[in-house]
């Protein structure tokens, strides 16, 4: 399938537009299927080698000049999980959407990194954890299940099944059961936005949209830039749009397609469309270019 993608022209003048504005520049990206090649196995992802390079030369820029360049990895994956994949200090880790957060020094350990949350959250603990036990019992003769738990939230994945539509419904129709057998009544968790994926997180703790709207208020960026492929980046992207529309920001919005399309509604908001991760290791090299010649 031949997917529409950003001539080098439209990329150099979208990073010259970007890196022209006020310090600091605000950078935000996903992992799976941005960083990293999109992978049916979710625990099979790997950050794609020339994104890393990328990203520590960014890092690096921003040690040696404060204040003019904040990084961040914005992913539903649970912050120990993308820290560990990423492998890269100098970086906000954002995980589960948003509702975790750490900050991996550079030259500091990965293993070690913990992801904080809102202590408000933990009441959602115990039902998320009825729901993954429920589910995986009820889908157990099912290959294509993967189970990732994320404290108070939880996700089921189904991206290695033949049928990813049928296979969301099939999970839907088993946290259904599990709720009925389990009494669980208005548990408070709800679907988030997702292809192959039925993420259940607390309603109202919001998800990437919050997310970026708060690293730009707490950062002050004058100019944004954020990455994704998935229909959970739509909610990053609006952001971005707001930003650029409401404070007169200059923000950027890239989408990514992998092994399949990025979806027609993050398009629609996208800016850039890059074929792979490497694309994007690329365009992040780029950046890091442009940022050292200003």
């Amino acid at each position: 399938m031949t997917h529409i993608i950003s001539s080098a022209e439209a990329i150099e003048a979208a990073l010259i537009r970007s890196t022209g504005a006020p310090w600091p520049l605000l950078v935000v990206t996903d992992f799976d299927g941005t960083l990293a090649e999109g992978s049916r196995d979710p625990g099979a992802a790997r950050v794609d080698p020339v994104a890393q390079r990328a990203l520590r030369r960014l890092a690096r820029f921003g040690a040696e000049r404060p204040g003019r360049l904040h990084l961040a990895v914005l992913t539903g994956r649970t912050v120990a999980d993308v820290a560990r994949r990423v492998r890269v200090g100098g970086i906000e880790y954002l995980g589960d959407h948003g509702l975790q957060s750490a900050t991996l020094e550079r030259h500091g350990r990965p293993a070690r990194l913990i992801g904080r949350s809102d202590p408000a959250l933990e009441r959602h603990h115990a039902v998320a954890e009825t729901l993954a036990v429920g589910v995986a019992r009820e889908l157990a003769t099912e290959p294509w299940l993967f189970v990732e738990r994320k404290g108070a939230s939880v996700a089921f994945h189904v991206r290695q099944a033949d049928d990813v539509p049928a296979a969301r419904e099939r999970v839907l129709a088993a946290v259904a059961t599990v709720e009925r057998q389990a009494a669980l009544g208005d548990h408070g968790l709800e679907p988030y936005r997702g292809r192959s994926v039925v993420d259940l997180r607390p309603r109202g703790a919001g998800g990437k949209h919050e997310a970026v709207a708060r690293l730009l208020a707490r950062t002050r960026a004058g100019g944004v830039l954020v990455l994704g492929d998935e229909l959970s980046d739509v909610d990053a992207f609006e952001a971005v749009i707001e930003a650029r529309e409401s404070a007169h920001r200059v923000g950027v919005t890239v989408a990514v397609h992998g092994t399949r399309p990025a979806p027609a509604e993050l398009l629609e908001r996208a800016d850039l469309a890059l074929g792979s991760a490497r694309a994007v290791g690329r365009l992040l090299t780029d950046l890091a270019r442009h940022l050292g010649a200003r």
